[in-house]
């Protein structure tokens, strides 16, 4: 169940031109203002390899205006994240995929921080490369390569007469972006097969290091933050969603992560392989530190997102999570 996914057509409205984020009214004082922070105490946040370097960058930065604060930031993987959640090893949790039936029932509580999109990627020197770009993947060829128990061959996939297997990669920890690329096959992540890697940037080198390589990563991976460009040897497999072996206008493969973003906002790409990311708790918070912390995630560290390669919120997102803090 996706979080706030009945407001998404409100927030296409809002975001026809960009990704915007919002001010909450809650913001804390900047170092140099004059002001004192007598906030004071320790939070500690585990979870989700995707969230981790924007949440450790919006800690750092809530620190240095709170020196009274210290935030430990943990990646084990949203799983794990969830369970030390459970137990009560953790206060906070970094979540990169729905919450379960189950999980939700146990009384986590999530707010969003950004969201985010998972994508097939292979080797830009993929032998076979411009007949991937131009005739694409449909969904169940894709579900052939991730789920047979046969290793397939780039002919096998793309109806040529060429042997070269494929080398299929796939998470080998409890992965949020697994979670999506297995549903978006109807499929649960342990029915996919392949070599598994660990977190997103063993991933891409694993494709980068394979000219016959697919695998699946996260948005924020696969594109160069500082410059918007994709990274070195990743190129993103477009989805062939109507099944015509050929690729249309809004089925073309970004170029920029800006183009990506723009088109996960705008309802071009497939809305199963979009996501929230999010942050949960044991119960709605009520600890004034960690609402605190909650609140800055919300109001000023929305500057971080887009720097750190995801699409920041928009009014609408934000300001429901904040009615759910109060």
């Amino acid at each position: 169940m996706k979080f706030f996914k009945a407001f998404f057509l409100i927030s296409i409205l809002v975001l026809i031109t960009g990704c915007p984020s919002a001010k909450t009214g809650k913001e804390s004082a900047l170092p140099g203002d004059g002001v004192k922070s007598n906030l004071q105490g320790q939070i500690s946040i585990t979870g989700a390899y995707a969230l981790h370097p924007l949440v450790m960058k919006m800690a750092e930065d809530f620190m240095a205006l709170h020196p009274g604060v210290k935030i430990l930031v943990k990646r084990t993987g949203s799983g794990e994240g969830i369970t030390e959640l459970l137990t009560k090893n953790t206060q906070l949790a970094m979540i990169s995929r729905p919450l379960t039936d189950e999980e939700i029932n146990a009384g986590i509580w999530v707010i969003p921080v950004a969201k985010d999109g998972v994508a097939p990627i292979v080797n830009q020197k993929n032998p076979y490369i411009e007949n991937i770009i131009n005739q694409g993947v449909s969904p169940e060829e894709f579900m052939r390569v991730f789920t047979s128990e046969k290793q397939l061959t780039w002919g096998d996939l793309l109806g040529v007469e060429k042997r070269d297997k494929i080398k299929v990669f796939i998470r080998a920890d409890e992965s949020g972006a697994a979670e999506v690329w297995a549903d978006f096959l109807y499929k649960n992540p342990s029915d996919l097969k392949g070599t598994g890697v660990v977190g997103d940037e063993e991933m891409i080198k694993s494709v980068q290091a394979d000219p016959l390589a697919i695998g699946f990563c996260n948005f924020s991976y696969a594109f160069d933050v500082a410059t918007g460009e994709r990274v070195e040897n990743i190129q993103i497999v477009p989805a062939d969603l109507d099944f015509d072996n050929k690729i249309e206008r809004t089925e073309i493969p970004f170029s920029s992560l800006e183009e990506a973003h723009r088109s996960l906002w705008l309802g071009f790409y497939p809305d199963d392989l979009c996501r929230e990311l999010t942050i949960g708790s044991l119960g709605k918070p009520s600890d004034p530190l960690i609402v605190e912390f909650l609140h800055y995630v919300l109001g000023e560290g929305q500057g971080s997102v887009q720097k750190a390669g995801f699409c920041p919120l928009n009014n609408v997102y934000i300001n429901y999570a904040l009615e759910s803090l109060k």
